[in-house]
């Protein structure tokens, strides 16, 4: 089962993650041997004055997904200063000129140094659309799928599914203040709505499709 994960929120699952509709905003992936987290960044993580604190967004509150990270049970982040290899970080994002930027200002969160890759989905779905992506834990490696938003069907977590869920929020001005359960139900289940032309699956984004980045 997809963790789906909202914006403004961060989420695990030990297989799968999903980003519920990226337009404007930035999806962070970090992967271990033992699990896969996501950070939803709403309105992306760029520029370098986010509530007049003088850092990215990123940076500010990225000590609120560091230690929801740390929380994860079992197998916690070990902690800063580990190299590329067995973990790895991933971007996900609509034409943002200084994704770069972002991803640096991630790894800075746990002192990662080596080789990032990003998704630009903006020739996939256009500067209008949002879209929806699964991020799937294969081996010491993910496979990511898009689908526009509009063409995703969800299904709302029941009380119980949203008190049991791993995804919290992460917003506002207080890194750690603010790492809180989420306010309302997020999806808990999705699926594409069949036409023709797709077959009723998400689309796999190929290696090609990705770029580089060493931080």
């Amino acid at each position: 089962m997809t963790t789906w994960i909202g914006t403004n929120q961060a989420g695990w699952d030990g297989n799968e993650i999903g980003f519920h509709s990226i337009q404007g905003c930035t999806g962070l992936v970090l992967q271990t041997d033992n699990w896969i987290a996501g950070w939803h960044v709403g309105g992306g993580g760029g520029g370098n004055d986010y509530m007049y604190t003088g850092q990215s967004k990123i940076a500010f509150l990225g000590p609120a997904f560091l230690a929801y990270v740390q929380a994860i049970h079992p197998n916690p982040w070990p902690g800063a200063g580990l190299m590329a290899g067995t973990n790895k970080l991933r971007i996900i994002h609509n034409g943002h000129d200084a994704w770069e930027t972002e991803v640096e200002d991630f790894a800075g969160i746990f002192g990662y140094h080596g080789t990032t890759k990003g998704l630009n989905l903006r020739s996939k779905v256009g500067a209008v659309d949002s879209c929806d992506v699964v991020i799937t834990k294969v081996r010491n490696d993910c496979q990511i799928r898009y689908k526009r938003t509009s063409k995703v069907q969800h299904t709302p977590q029941t009380p119980a599914q949203q008190l049991a869920s791993p995804v919290m929020t992460i917003y506002k001005n207080g890194p750690l203040a603010d790492r809180q359960p989420i306010a309302g139900p997020e999806s808990h289940s999705a699926a594409v709505v069949r036409t023709d032309s797709n077959a009723g699956q998400f689309h796999r984004a190929r290696w090609w499709s990705t770029s580089r980045h060493t931080v």
